[in-house]
Formats: C-alpha cells, structure tokens, sequence
C-alpha cells in the first residue's frame, strides 16, 4: 500500500478504487474508531494542473455544512508523506459497511420493492442536496453506498458545484462519467438540478433492468445515443416485465431528454416514488 499511516489512524486496507484514487479503511486503535480516507492517485497531488483542480478540497467545501442521513460524512484533510516520502493530501470520512449499488445491478437480488425502497432514499438525498444548491454532476452505481442495515449513503463530491461558491459556480469542466451524463453535460452546457435528474435515471434504469438505457457497446456510442434526439431508450417495464408500469413511467420522465420535459425536481419523483409504493403495499 502506498500509505502505512495518516496521522493516528492506521491505515488497515484497500476498500474501493476507481480513476480518480483508493479508499482505505483506516484504524485509530487509542480510541477504537474505524474510518475511510480516501487518497487520490499520485499524479493529482504531483501534477500541478490536476494539484490546482483540489477536488478534496472541493469535496469539503460542498459537505461541511450538510447534515443527512442519506449524505456520507467527512471529517477533514490531512497531509500525509506516502512511503516514497511525497507529501500527500487525504480526506477522512464515515465508513460505509456495505457495498455500492453496483452490486445488486450485478447480482440482480433485491425485489422491485426493495429497490424502490433505495431509489427513494438517493431521492432524499439528493433533493437535500438540490435545496441547498449544489448539484453532484457524478450521479452514477458507484456513489451510492448501502450500509449493512440497508441506509444509502451519497459520496464522491470532487466534481460538484454549490451555487453557493462563486469559484464553483464559474467551473466549466466537464466532470463525471460519459455513461451516466445528461444530454446537456455531454454538450459541455451550463448545469443545473435536472442534470442529476437524468444521470439518477440511467442509474434507476440500470438497477431495475440490469442494462443500460443505450445500446451502444462502446462508450462513443453510448455518447452519441445519450445526445441523439432520434434515439429513443426502450421502456425499462418491456427489458424487465417484473417491472411495474407506474416505474417504468416515473424512470422514462427522468430520462426525457428535453431538460423542460423531465423532472424539474428531485421531490416530484419523491411524490410519483412514493404514491407507488403505497399502490403496492
């Protein structure tokens, strides 16, 4: 591992990787307290460019104030030499027990019932976030996590941006992940709210399906496909007949690409969520 230690915590293991950088699960054994850190690869901290972007230091900024419990905690930065002797920058954060959503898309194990149950708490947060201005522009599986006792927990907030601070309202970067994007993020437009709305969607449509809205096998096309208004994504409820019409419904609005035909918030899926879940009971 390319860390032994950041400041009292010991660091135990890998817990999840992706492009950006690791996430350890660390140990302060004085007080007994397990914790994430997450350490960006190498080359953020290093290349000045990327060093300027401080997408932990963005992730801070946009959480500090923010108290859900649909929203992972973070407790602060601490600078950190790695065991090459470079100085390195780590983000202390709750630890989710659990896996991300990946794994029942994957695994296909959870009943329409339970995935409502999911869909409706990363609608809870994600309207939290919405109010309070900031929109995650990295919606996608892998930045949900479920803890053991079933609570989603939203994470990765290196590419969002808060209304609230001028130097994010400005960024014009791109962000995210090609698959998961808005019609509006791949054409580099200015993003709001309904942005997440679509990304949330394909997320949705994925876990209740087990595929992707497009039917593109390479990520160009899938481009292509997502930005196409002659491209019309096929019913989730005609991929999967286990899926009820009401879903269907309510995951087709959300990825309407006409940003003025889609949701215009998080709260109106919450209410459609909602009124099908009690249609069921």
């Amino acid at each position: 591992m390319e860390l032994d230690h950041v400041g009292k915590y010991e660091i135990l293991a890998p817990i999840g990787s992706g492009g950006m950088g690791t996430v350890y699960k660390a140990l302060d054994r004085e007080n007994d307290e397990v914790i994430a850190i997450k350490v960006l690869d190498r080359r953020y901290d290093l290349d000045k460019k990327r060093k300027k972007a401080d997408y932990l230091g963005r992730e801070m900024v946009i959480t500090q104030h923010l108290d859900h419990p649909n929203i992972n905690r973070l407790f602060g930065i601490v600078e950190q030499e790695d065991n090459e002797g470079q100085s390195r920058r780590c983000l202390l954060m709750e630890l989710v027990d659990g896996p991300n959503l990946r794994k029942h898309i994957v695994e296909r194990d959870l009943t329409i019932e339970q995935g409502i149950d999911l869909c409706l708490q990363i609608c809870y947060g994600l309207d939290f976030l919405h109010q309070n201005g900031i929109v995650h522009r990295d919606v996608k599986p892998e930045n949900f996590l479920i803890s053991k006792n079933g609570q989603v927990k939203i994470v990765d907030f290196g590419l969002s941006k808060s209304k609230k601070s001028w130097r994010m309202r400005m960024m014009r970067e791109a962000g995210g992940t090609r698959k998961y994007m808005s019609p509006e993020q791949l054409n580099r437009k200015p993003l709001d709210l309904r942005s997440d709305i679509f990304s949330l969607g394909i997320t949705m449509y994925e876990l209740f399906t087990g595929k992707h809205p497009c039917t593109g096998s390479e990520a160009k096309d899938v481009m292509r496909q997502i930005r196409s208004k002659y491209f019309k994504f096929t019913s989730p409820s005609k991929v999967n007949r286990g899926i009820p019409p009401g879903l269907g419904k309510i995951i087709m609005k959300a990825l309407r690409k006409p940003i003025r035909s889609r949701y215009q918030t998080v709260t109106e899926m919450i209410l459609d969520l909602s009124r099908l879940k009690k249609s069921r009971i």
